[in-house]
């Protein structure tokens, strides 16, 4: 007698289990392409204010995509006054606005702290304007003004910065809220600037003296995230 053996439908849970010592992972979570907008104030430059050498105001927004890489856009403003610029003036002022537009790149160090580094371009468009004495015992004191309208000059930055979370998060978590305090170190490289001949214009806002190529600089700021 030839007997079929058909298979039960169903069978116990052990039996349908597949791989039951094996765990299923979920799927990594994939970054926003659009992680949130932020601002943020140069407070370095508001404790100069005071003094009698330069008053500079500056501030910026960045704009933040796969929670790593901000695009960047500084705008500052800037009166300078440089002690004894020029032998026998009596007053030189340098005033002008100048913007920087750019991107940073950043790697998280633990839950509070992120280092970053980023490229900047950089334009600026000022005056500047002073007066001199000549004075001699021979003949009759000779005093006139200076100075130029619509300078412009440009340049190219190379930025490395670190940043902290400020707030309290619980055990692993990040802090929350989204306020940041942290520095950038910058290189200045002057790409274009056609100076006057004589007297020369001493310093750019944005950017520092016209005697040098290359210029080191540092910021401090505060800066606020909205999103993540």
């Amino acid at each position: 007698m030839l007997v079929l053996r058909i298979p039960a439908l169903g069978g116990s849970a052990a039996e349908n289990t597949v791989g039951a010592e094996d765990t299923v992972e979920a799927p990594p979570v994939k970054s926003k392409f659009f992680s949130g907008a932020e601002i943020y104030i140069d407070y370095g430059k508001l404790l100069l204010v005071a003094s009698n050498f330069e008053s500079k105001y500056e501030g910026g927004i960045n704009l933040r995509f796969f929670s790593r890489v901000d695009l960047a856009g500084e705008f500052g403003y800037a009166v300078l006054d440089p002690l004894k610029a020029y032998d026998d003036a009596l007053s030189y002022t340098i005033t002008g606005g100048y913007f920087r537009v750019g991107a940073d790149y950043f790697v998280d160090l633990d839950k509070k702290n992120a280092l970053y580094g980023g490229v900047r371009y950089g334009m600026s468009m000022f005056s500047d304007e002073g007066e001199f004495l000549l004075e001699s015992d021979f003949w009759e004191d000779y005093g006139d003004t200076f100075g130029s309208d619509n300078l412009q000059a440009d340049w190219f930055e190379l930025i490395l910065g670190s940043e902290m979370r400020l707030g309290k998060g619980s055990g692993e978590e990040r802090p929350k809220g989204g306020l940041f305090l942290g520095w950038k170190a910058r290189l200045r490289i002057l790409m274009h600037f056609e100076n006057r001949e004589e007297p020369r214009v001493y310093a750019i806002p944005g950017y520092g003296r016209t005697f040098d190529k290359t210029i080191p600089a540092l910021n401090f700021y505060l800066k606020y995230r909205f999103g993540r």
